[in-house]
């Protein structure tokens, strides 16, 4: 790399035409072959004042001393910054040098700015259609963990994160934060965080990139298919929390739990995620004697279909049968009105919103015997692949649908 300093005559008026200009002292580099500017170096002298030869200023020049040491120290910076470079690149271009040297890129980045910057071009994704605002949503939570984690062992940058980093970010998670299968999905995300910041230059191959992700590869049996039973679901609509107003709950707070419930419910029959079921981008239209509800998946951008059967029909008709008028909570609210409801109703479950597409699923394949590709088509989902962390077949599928012995001979 070769570096050059160069006068740059002024353009300001009453200096076009003197026979001794001033001008500022800029920056320039070439290597093999191609230059790029870097910029000013801040420093201005007659042009008579400035040496090309030697790249210094001479005469009497103002500052000429103090500005020859900073040409000095620019000039050290610069090759500093190449020899640095080189180490970390095979091929080093101009525009690399200036983005270093200019502060565009840095050597070191802190955690947390690796995480700004990986979100940034998670927002791309997002904008071009690659990935949703929910999966960015959800890496935001995921990332918030990791942040919290890096607080507490004072790691601040990738310089100070050890071997054993998954395996502690684990243990660390587990203990009273989340399930083993959270944690789990949480490390992976660190994992492709650091490894996308080691392709971009922003931190060093760190031996943890390496270590075998924490916690046991989910097997179907490890998965949670919690859901309603159709007794529960049913004492679940027909519940009145009315009758809790006067001992426990005020006025306002039942009307409020019976909404909550509304909503849960609407979607145990539906099996709307609570994303698309908040965007309220999905209609209801007749068909013969019954309404469908269509929509298209947020997520998959998979268009999905479902018969209402009747009670998601009645709460329908109930919020004067128009979907913005359905009842609308935040993730997280809704999920701690559930927890009251499930108190309240005597339900044995810990409810969240996720149960409720659970519910829908376990109807349709257990109760309702349909096939398993028209419930992924139901749910929105590309294949069947998935559909076993909704539900899975049971006793009762396999009873209605399994002839019988006697069946089987008198058929033959």
């Amino acid at each position: 790399m070769k570096v050059l300093f160069w006068f740059r005559k002024s353009e300001a008026k009453g200096e076009v035409g003197a026979k001794d200009p001033t001008g500022s002292i800029q920056l320039r580099i070439n290597i093999n072959g191609v230059d790029m500017e870097i910029g000013s170096t801040s420093i201005c002298c007659k042009k008579s004042h400035w040496s090309a030869e030697h790249q210094k200023l001479i005469g009497r020049a103002k500052n000429r001393d103090v500005g020859n040491q900073l040409l000095s120290r620019i000039l050290t910076t610069v090759n500093n910054t190449f020899n640095i470079l080189s180490t970390k690149y095979e091929f080093i271009y101009p525009q690399l040098v200036k983005d270093y040297y200019l502060g565009n890129k840095k050597f070191v980045y802190s955690v947390l700015e690796i995480k700004n910057q990986y979100f940034q071009h998670r927002q791309v994704e997002v904008n071009s259609g690659l990935i949703t605002s929910t999966t960015c949503s959800v890496n935001e939570n995921y990332a918030r963990h990791i942040l919290e984690y890096c607080n507490v062992e004072r790691i601040k940058k990738p310089m100070q994160i050890p071997a054993t980093f998954f395996s502690d970010l684990f243990t660390f998670l587990i203990d009273g934060r989340m399930g083993d299968r959270m944690a789990r999905k949480v490390c992976r995300f660190a994992k492709q965080m650091l490894r996308w910041a080691k392709k971009k230059g922003m931190s060093p191959a760190l031996s943890c990139l390496e270590e075998t992700m924490p916690g046991s590869a989910e097997t179907e049996e490890d998965l949670d298919t919690t859901h309603l039973t159709v007794t529960q679901l049913l004492h679940l609509y027909q519940y009145d929390f009315k009758y809790d107003m006067l001992t426990k709950i005020t006025a306002k707070s039942a009307e409020t739990l019976e909404k909550e419930r509304d909503a849960f419910v609407f979607n145990c029959f539906t099996g709307m995620h609570h994303c698309d079921y908040i965007k309220k981008e999905f209609r209801v239209e007749p068909y013969g004697d019954s309404l469908f509800l269509h929509g298209v998946r947020l997520k998959t951008r998979i268009k999905f279909s479902i018969k209402l059967l009747e009670p998601a029909v009645e709460i329908l008709k109930k919020y004067n049968n128009s979907l913005a008028d359905l009842p609308i909570k935040s993730n997280q609210k809704r999920n701690q009105s559930l927890k009251m409801i499930a108190a309240f109703t005597g339900i044995p479950l810990n409810l969240s919103t996720k149960i409720a597409r659970k519910t829908f699923c376990d109807l349709a394949l257990n109760e309702m015997l349909m096939p398993p590709d028209d419930v992924a088509a139901c749910l929105g989902l590309t294949s069947t692949k998935h559909l076993k962390n909704y539900g899975r077949i049971r006793e009762k599928r396999l009873i209605s649908m399994m002839k019988s012995w006697d069946e089987l001979k008198n058929a033959s």
